[in-house]
Order: C-alpha cells, then structure tokens, then sequence
C-alpha cells in the first residue's frame, strides 16, 4: 500500500482554492440534502505547485527532519467542521503553531499542554475572549484532532468561534488501497447562521475506481440501498493525494481525500459550495460490525471541549464550555437496525434532540440528526487507549478568604497543580496525599517558608476545599500566608435555583485589620429579591426587626455562574455571589473587594437553613494557617490542629442554639478562654467566624465534612 505524507505540499495558492476541497450535497439518513444541492462536492481547483508552499510549512517540514525533532512536528491538512481545508504548522520544539485559513491569512500563536489533561494541548490566541479556552488539540501518529477558534461561516465582519477540526498528513495514493464501504458523517454552513447534517453508507470499489453513495432519507446500508437513491460515480486520481469522483449520470464532480488515522482509512472532504451557498465537512469511518466501549476527547460545535464515554449502552459526555459551564450528559444509545449499517448507532432518538454515533481505529464521531435541535452538531474525539482520568482532575473556580476569586487547575493523576490569580499571576507546582490524614493532598510551593506545611486540600464531587498560601490582602509589598478556600465547579446558573435561606458567615480585611460578620438572608421569588438581616444581633430572617431588613435586587453577573446584588434603597451598596452545588445543597460563595471601600476586601459563605444538626467531622484550615480535624456533636467541638510554627494541639469548646429568634441551623460556639464564634454546617461544609471582638475579629475555619 502506497502513502503519501502531507507536508505542506497544498501551499498557499491552493488554500486560496480551498486546497482541492469538494462542494455539498450527498444524501442524509433522515432527509434528503436542501433542495438545489448536487449530490457531489463541486469541481476541485486547480493543483497548487509545491513552490508556493509558505515559509511557515517550510519551516516546519525541514524541523521536523532534524535529528532530535520532535517527530510530531510538522505541517498538517485541516479538515474544519466550518467548512474549509487550512494547513496548521506545529512546533512542539518551540511549542508554537501557525494556522493558514483558506483565504491564505495566518493566525500563529504558541500552545501548552493543559495542566489538567494529559495529552491535550491549549491554542493561545487572540481571537478567544470567552472564559474558558476550549480551542486545544491532541495528537497520534500523523493525526491532530481539535478544536480552533476559525472565522464563523459567512460572517461578515469576520467573528471566531471555537470548532472542532481533523488535520493529517499521511494519505492514500494507491487507488486499489481506498476500497472498502463507509460511514459517512457531513455538516453544513450556509448564510444565515442556517445548519444541516448529512448521514449516508457510501462503498469504494474496483481498486478504488468507483464510489457509490446511498442518497436517500432513510439510513440503508450500501447493499440495501434502493437503485433510485444510489448514486455512482468514477474515481481518478487527483492531484496532492486528491481523488477525483465524476457522476456518471450527471458529470457532477467531487473531491475528496483518504487519510490513514489509527491504522484505518478515513474519508475527508470540506470547502465551500456557491449554488446554493454552502460550506461543508465530511468524515467516513469503514463500517464495521464492532462496537467496542472507547473514551475520546475533542471539540464539539457547540464550542465545548470534552470527553465522551461510548458504549452499548449509553454515551457520556463530561465537557467544559466556553462560558466555563462544566457537566455530564448521559444518552442511551440504540442497537443495530436491518436496513442501518452497523457502524451508525442511533443516540437518545427516543429524545427531543437525537444524534448519530460512528467509531473506529483512532476516532469517534457524533453528528445532529436532522431536526432543529440538533442539525449541524459535530463532535470530533480522538480516542484515549490509555487509562481512564482521575474524574475529579480540572479546573475549579476558587473563592479564598484573603477575599479574591481565582482559578485552580488540578490533575489527580501527574498530581500537578496551577493557582491562577485575578490578575494572572500562576502559583504551579505538585501536591502529594498526606500519608497520615487519607485524602488530604499537601500542596509544594515555594511560598511556604514556615516550618510545617499547612497548605493542603480535599476533594468533594465537583469541590476542592482547602488552604493555600494566598497573598495577605491590600498588604505591599506582597507577603503570602495561609488562607482557607472553598473551589467549584457546580456554580448555579438557572436565576430560579437561588432562593432559599442561608446562614452567612464572613470576614472583612484591610491591610491591617480583620472583622467578622454573621447574618441570615434569603434569596427568594425566583432567585430575583435577596433579603438581609443586617443588625448587630443574630437573628433569623422571619425573627429579623423590620428595620433591620435589607432588599436587594438579584441579577445575573459578569458571568454565567454569578449574579449581582443592588440594594433597593442604596444603589450604592453593591455586591456579586454564586452558589456552589456542593453535598446536593447550596452554599453561597462571595470575595472581592468592597465596592465602597477599595482599601477592604470581604469573603463570605453561607451554609443553607435547615433543623438538623448531626455529628460530623470536618478537616480544614483556618485563617491562623492552622489545618486540622473537628469533630462537631450536639453541644462539643472538638479541634486537633497543627499550625505553620509546628506547634500542636487539641482545642475544645461547647455548642449552644442561637435561641428561639435566632437561626437553627447555627451554634453559639464558646472557648475555655470565654471567647466566642460563631458555627454553621451543611450536608458536606463546616464553617466557624469570630465574633467582632478584637480577640476573634476575622478568625474563619472552612471544613469538608467526611
């Protein structure tokens, strides 16, 4: 079998034809193609000399010849799901690529691999100014599978949005090697921002002289085809490793290429239709009657990037979008059908949004059905033959009690970690479980300079809660110290799932001085109106003197996953929250600085009302950098803690209700030395805030409870 490897041979003159690529058309398991299109791809452009490859392939071609070159670097043709072929040049030696769209313009940039996903590597480019950046790639043999930030379809002026791309450089040039029968998966863009998908059976055969496509509404297996929905064509050989397929009733042509990805053959076609206006994609895996269960990873149109879990049964997709939004989809995923190849498997078609489902050799491929939830849907995985992730390893959003919000990065597997501030500025570095507390990781950093390292974690579904060393709040220059936080990636984002009632503990920090505050609020009337107990007695919101009572507005925020609070009687009097899903329950989340005070930062929780008060443990750390065990009952609390200095101990003290006005779900918690905080718990968090005296001032402890 003869190959060819692609190095930059489509050089610019023949992106600017879209590289060879071929027009729209072909039939689609549930409808036929909009009316007007051809059955084929339209005529392929003229071949490119290899003299008009640009520098940025030439670069890449030659470093990827020298000794000790990374063998992975070098130029790849794009198969784009917005419906061009592009050339992308990478340099793992320099971490560095260049994109070239089918206009000829580049977009270059450098890439990391992404500290939370082995194997996955992070586009940096201007063109992404969504929260989270799902633009990534990962790579087998002579295969990038991934997601760029391409210019949308006929968008004028030009708009980005991330895509999911297939691009190799080893192709078949052997006309005898293209033979088999295959499962062909298309999308389509149009002006308008309109979308379809295309899903047929097509067969390669005598030694790759002619191709044979099922077009017709309903999904057959070639074999099955009905002679009037069966199109023919004859296939000679292009230029640049092209094929050339000519309709033998209509002297339609059509364009394609056949790429060897994991061992198998892979059909690949894009480019732009003009009658009607169109840009398309096409992928064929060879049908096959297995169905292993495989894990892949890759983009999806929808902008996400994540994996999917497929099997018999069911296909699970665990992603992040570019709003940052994390979660699972679970989908039941049908059997095979007489007349339907066994390659295609039908997912959730009992659902209001129905999808299609094909594997094979190094990929896995979802595609819309064609309605108008799912239509033009592509998902683009590249399978992971190694063991599963850590499913907690990823990216939560940290609220810290040095009062900032930031991000942590967290890989269970390379036990690696990233700590990004608000202003950027990354803390990295490796964790290890604690051999004497399970479960507890420690994280190394070279701020931690104290005897004892008391920065360290535990992990919930969907939570981080720990301590790190933090920068002290408004303090110049910067100085580090141990702080407890609370991490997500269970934000509430639907308005109506706010309300309940919560009991609020926080601190307030100056550069030189703590205070404390404890009240009850509720947020109600479909997540629209907060109420807060502001008085210098604790009380709950229904016992709260009405002049007390605080209205604020409730509204979504800067973010998917935060809302603004407004006071109604002063404007002025501002504030931002999310509420975490932790433990099956809320709990409020709220730091940054004070809007009145830009000298004062504040940090907040708030554990949801309820009766009970069971006997727990919790681990944690406290704003002394102390980290330590609690063991909360009825009436006790019961603390054994380190601190940095290394001094241990065991801190006891009694538990007592907050009265018949007072919250329920909060204790009165009194030390031997007669001071006094203040303690709430939920069905996973403890928390405990000093009173404002100043012996416990600003004191905060954050437990996980077991």
């Amino acid at each position: 079998m003869k190959m060819t490897r692609y190095l930059g041979a489509c050089g610019l003159a023949a992106l600017l034809a879209a590289c060879g690529g071929g027009g729209s058309g072909g039939g689609a398991g549930g409808g036929l193609p909009l009316a007007g299109l051809n059955a084929g791809p339209q005529a392929q452009a003229a071949a490119p000399d290899a003299a008009a490859e640009p520098a940025s392939a030439q670069f890449a071609r030659s470093k990827a010849a020298l000794p000790g070159a990374d063998p992975r670097s070098g130029t790849y043709r794009v198969y784009a799901a917005n419906g061009t072929q592009q050339q992308l040049a990478l340099d793992f030696d320099a971490g560095s690529y260049t994109m070239t769209d089918n206009l000829g313009a580049a977009e270059s940039g450098t890439f990391a691999e992404d500290i939370t996903e082995s194997g996955t590597y992070v586009f940096a480019s201007s063109r992404i100014t969504t929260a989270t950046n799902t633009s990534r790639f990962r790579v087998t043999t002579d295969t990038v599978v991934g997601a760029f930030p391409f210019q949308t379809a006929y968008s004028s002026p030009a708009a980005y949005a991330p895509q999911p791309f297939v691009a190799a450089r080893d192709f078949v040039t052997t006309a005898a090697a293209l033979d088999g029968t295959y499962n062909r998966f298309s999308v389509t863009r149009s002006p308008g921002n309109a979308q379809d998908s295309l899903i047929l059976a097509m067969r390669l055969s005598g030694s790759g002289t002619v191709l044979e496509l099922c077009n017709s509404a309903v999904i057959y297996r070639i074999d099955l085809c009905p002679t009037a929905s069966k199109l023919t064509y004859a296939v000679t050989p292009g230029t640049d490793s092209a094929w050339v397929a000519t309709n033998v009733a209509n002297g339609d042509v059509a364009s394609f290429r056949v790429a060897r990805i994991g061992g198998q053959n892979v059909y690949l076609a894009g480019g732009a239709n003009t009658a009607p206006a169109m840009q398309f994609m096409r992928i064929g895996l060879p049908e096959s009657t297995n169905w292993p269960t495989t894990r892949g990873v890759g983009g999806a149109t929808t902008g996400s990037w994540g994996s999917n879990l497929i099997d018999t049964a069911n296909s699970v997709r665990t992603s992040t979008a570019p709003d940052s939004t994390y979660g699972s989809l679970t989908m039941p995923v049908s059997g095979t059908f007489p007349l339907q190849p066994d390659g295609i498997r039908g997912v959730n078609l009992s659902g209001s949004s129905k999808y299609f489902a094909m594997q094979g050799g190094a990929l896995s491929v979802l595609v819309g059905a064609r309605n108008p939830n799912t239509q033009g849907y592509l998902q683009l995985n590249l399978i992971d033959t190694g063991a599963a992730p850590d499913a907690r390893n990823g990216r939560y959003k940290v609220y810290a009690s040095n009062g900032t919000r930031q991000s942590l990065g967290l890989n269970l597997d390379t036990r690696r970690y990233e700590m990004t501030d608000e202003t950027g500025t990354v803390a990295a570095g490796s964790f290890a479980e604690d051999a004497s507390e399970p479960g507890s990781f420690v994280f190394d950093s070279s701020r931690i300079t104290s005897p004892v390292n008391t920065a360290r974690f535990r992990l919930a579904t969907d939570t981080v809660v720990g301590s790190f060393p933090f920068a002290l709040a408004h303090v110049t220059p910067v100085s580090y110290d141990v702080r407890p936080f609370v991490a997500s990636r269970a934000l509430v984002k639907a308005q109506a799932s706010l309300d309940g009632t919560y009991n609020r503990l926080g601190i307030n920090l100056t550069a030189t001085t703590a205070d404390s505050t404890i009240a009850q609020f509720q947020v109600a009337n479909g997540g629209t109106v907060l109420y807060l107990c502001n008085d210098s007695g604790v009380y709950s919101i229904g016992n709260c003197p009405a002049a007390s009572v605080r209205t604020y507005t409730v509204s979504a925020g800067a973010s998917v996953d935060t809302w603004q609070i407004v006071n109604v009687a002063n404007p002025s009097d501002i504030g931002s929250f999310a509420i975490a899903r932790i433990g099956g329950e809320n709990v409020y989340l709220s730091a940054g600085i004070v809007s009145s005070t830009p000298t004062m930062s504040l940090f907040r929780i708030g554990l949801p009302e309820h009766a009970a008060w069971p006997t727990v443990t919790a681990r944690g750390g406290a704003t002394n950098g102390g980290w330590g065990s609690t063991a909360i009952g009825a009436s006790t609390y019961a603390q054994t803690r380190v601190l940095p200095d290394g001094t241990a101990g065991m801190l006891n003290a009694s538990l007592a209700s907050m009265g018949a006005a007072g919250p329920l779900n909060m204790r009165l918690v009194t030390f031997p030395n007669a001071t006094i905080q203040f303690t709430s718990q939920s069905s996973k968090m403890f928390a405990m805030v000093g009173s404002r005296n100043p012996a416990t001032a600003g004191a905060l402890e954050i437990g996980l409870i077991d």
